[in-house]
């Protein structure tokens, strides 16, 4: 039996303990060859410096800060824009609104130009990537603001009324026509469709210096734009100024001209180098349910034409009934009313927490006397005497499997709803068949045209296509992204460069975090996002006046005043820094002041830092880092604490020191900070 060791003995007695000792003996040898073949820790100073890890966190610095150093924008021609996008991805520096947008609008550039009181210059740059600032600033969707970090404080900037804004501002100071594009190559391009993606790749196509024809079979241009946005949403004259400057620009624009009707599309190929397609979704889908060839039984498509039109879709005085749960139904809705029905009710599958339209849409509805009713199926449209005079529907138990996918399972009761006329908005679909007769274009069983996703080809050489017609329903300016990149095909191809080359940089598509609701009531009111005004319900409702009024100029200011520059590593003093720090160690103050903006103060005491680090890490823009310069040996106590100019300091080497002479002035430019070096 083994004897217990006492708390004195660590070893077994015997032959056991011995090797135990041996072995003890020898680990402690070869600890100490380890440490001298290392050498000594110590170092000769000033002679010798410690190497520090960049990791360290030793007094902070800025980058840059506002006032003193220029705000970074996303300009350039539209072959090398992607490039642009994907390099600042991949340096971690691509602020969340401007990579959550399809087409990439430098939203970040638009706020500090506006609050920098340089409206023109924000509108114009924004063009670069949305063609129609002014029509998107009223009917966007804005997955910008989704992705905005101002969310994790408080609310996202208001992007889109902000478009608007630039726009309406734009129109003050524009000048009587504007400059046409340079032609600088003979080839020409010609593009069918004037919707949100044929303009979008037409205009790109014009700045990169060729003749561009666009062929519109309806009277007015603008397409699903001008025929299905409901000019409540959209006023009709904010649309054609934004198509005539693009015309202004160089575009050749003929309306009133059908493509495979008034004119061959093969005769179009024969006369242009090449050749794009951008027709969009004609045409309403209908459920073939037992009585939908009854009278009073519409599509969606062609109600909103009707009713944009002539302000009367045939419905003054009825009942109408509004089959689906997404933006065009919503629309069908509120567009009916205004042409005078009585009733309007809109059914969906979707229970009220899931329907696809926009949570703003349905509310402004249902404001105005829409009537939802969620979870519900079609059945059957109830006739008598081959008119509608209801519908009926079937209880909806769930819309998607355990997969995901779109399986909806229905119940067992049906209700029936009395009504005069069954709009359908279930979907749209293409009406390719006298386009492309003749052409070799191939169509799919669905109706789509085949085109390749990635890089905007058809079956034919030289015919490419865009938008909806390939993509299927979607949003105004995830098409005006399609039409982008359509048009850096085309240029390759008219360039004689593989339009699928591996070399070809192609738009990252990052993801980025959905941040919690903040406690609003805790915010201070100068922090919060301004608010949109709207027309009372009861006003609105009578005709198709605009619901939504736009920011006035001082609301406009400091709304882009809000925002936080994200990724461009210069301080814009937004003071989240200092509302972090949990020694109260940095005073920051900024004059927003349009025109001369910048940061008024940023001072740090080093008597009250810790160097936790927190600052740095909540920094939104990446500017404000720490330094390995940890020689802080001062003769003044005043001296520990850096201004303005010791913030902008170089992070090179290891001496950090502070200024004499107290705060420094407002806006210090870098050479404040060296010259007190």
């Amino acid at each position: 039996m083994r004897t217990p060791q006492s708390v004195t003995d660590d070893f077994r007695d015997g032959v056991a303990g011995f090797l135990e000792r041996t072995r003890s003996l020898i680990t402690g040898v070869m600890v100490t060859v380890r440490a001298v073949r290392r050498g000594p820790v110590t170092v000769r100073y000033p002679a010798e410096k410690l190497t520090v890890s960049d990791r360290w966190r030793g007094p902070l610095r800025l980058r840059g800060a506002l006032g003193a150093d220029t705000m970074p924008v996303l300009t350039g021609l539209p072959t090398t824009h992607n490039e642009t996008i994907d390099g600042l991805y991949h340096a971690e520096r691509l602020p969340g609104c401007v990579g959550n947008c399809p087409a990439n609008v430098d939203a970040r550039g638009q706020a500090y130009l506006i609050a920098d009181d340089r409206v023109a210059e924000a509108y114009e740059l924004v063009r670069e990537r949305n063609i129609m600032p002014g029509v998107l600033g009223r009917i966007c969707h804005h997955p910008c603001e989704s992705a905005c970090r101002r969310n994790h404080y408080d609310e996202p900037i208001a992007t889109r009324p902000l478009h608007r804004f630039a726009f309406e501002e734009f129109q003050r100071v524009r000048p009587e026509k504007l400059t046409p594009c340079e032609r600088t190559r003979q080839q020409t391009v010609a593009v069918i469709g004037s919707g949100p993606s044929g303009m979008a790749a037409a205009y790109d196509l014009l700045r990169l210096g060729y003749g561009v024809v666009m062929y519109e079979s309806d009277e007015h241009p603008g397409g699903a734009l001008r025929t299905g946005v409901p000019a409540y949403r959209l006023p009709r004259e904010v649309l054609g100024r934004e198509i005539e400057d693009i015309v202004e620009m160089g575009l050749d624009l003929k309306c009133g001209v059908e493509i495979g009707k008034d004119l061959p599309l093969g005769k179009v190929v024969q006369d242009h180098d090449a050749v794009l397609l951008a027709v969009g979704l004609q045409q309403s889908r209908i459920l073939p349910l037992p009585g939908t060839d009854s009278r009073g039984v519409r599509g969606a498509l062609e109600f909103l034409r009707a009713g944009n039109r002539t302000g009367d879709a045939g419905v003054r005085g009825k009942r109408v009934f509004v089959v689906g749960g997404g933006n065009v139904a919503v629309d069908v809705a509120r567009v009916a009313l205004r042409v005078g029905a009585s009733e309007v009710r809109l059914a969906c599958l979707e229970g009220e927490d899931e329907m696809p339209c926009h949570p703003w849409e349905i509310a402004e509805a249902l404001d105005e006397g829409v009537i939802a009713t969620c979870s519900l199926g079609p059945d059957s449209v109830v006739s008598r005497d081959g008119a509608v005079v209801g519908m009926r529907m079937r209880a909806c138990l769930s819309v998607f499997d355990e997969t995901g996918r779109f399986a909806p399972k229905m119940g067992d009761e049906f209700t029936e709803f009395p009504c005069d006329v069954v709009v359908f908005a279930i979907g749209q679909a293409a009406k390719l068949d006298t386009l492309v007769a003749g052409t070799g274009l191939l169509v799919s069983g669905r109706g789509q045209l085949q085109a390749s996703g990635t890089d905007y080809t058809t079956s034919v050489p030289g015919v490419f296509a865009c938008g909806e017609v390939i993509t299927g329903p979607g949003s105004a300016i995830a098409s005006i992204a399609t039409g982008h990149e359509a048009a850096i095909s085309i240029d390759r191809y008219l360039s004689g460069l593989a339009v699928d080359d591996d070399a070809r940089v192609r738009r990252p598509v990052p993801r980025y975090p959905h941040y919690p609701p903040v406690a609003l009531e805790d915010v201070e009111p100068d922090r919060r996002r301004r608010p949109q005004r709207l027309e009372p319900p009861d006003e609105r409702v009578a005709d198709f006046r605009p619901v939504e009024h736009g920011f006035t100029r001082d609301e406009a200011l400091l709304e882009a005043g809000r925002c936080l520059q994200c990724g461009s590593e210069v301080c814009v003093g937004c003071t989240f820094c200092a509302r972090t720090c949990p020694d109260l160690a940095l005073t920051v103050v900024r004059d927003d002041t349009p025109g001369s903006r910048c940061v008024a103060t940023y001072e740090m005491d080093l008597t009250k830092c810790c160097f936790c680090g927190l600052c740095a890490e909540q920094c939104p823009t990446n500017a404000l880092v720490h330094t390995g310069q940890y020689e802080l040996s001062f003769y003044h106590r005043e001296y520990t604490t850096f201004h303005v100019g010791e913030m902008l300091r170089s992070g090179e080497g290891t001496r950090a020191t502070g200024r004499d002479g107290g705060p420094a002035d407002a806006c210090a430019e870098r050479v404040v900070g060296e010259e007190a070096r």
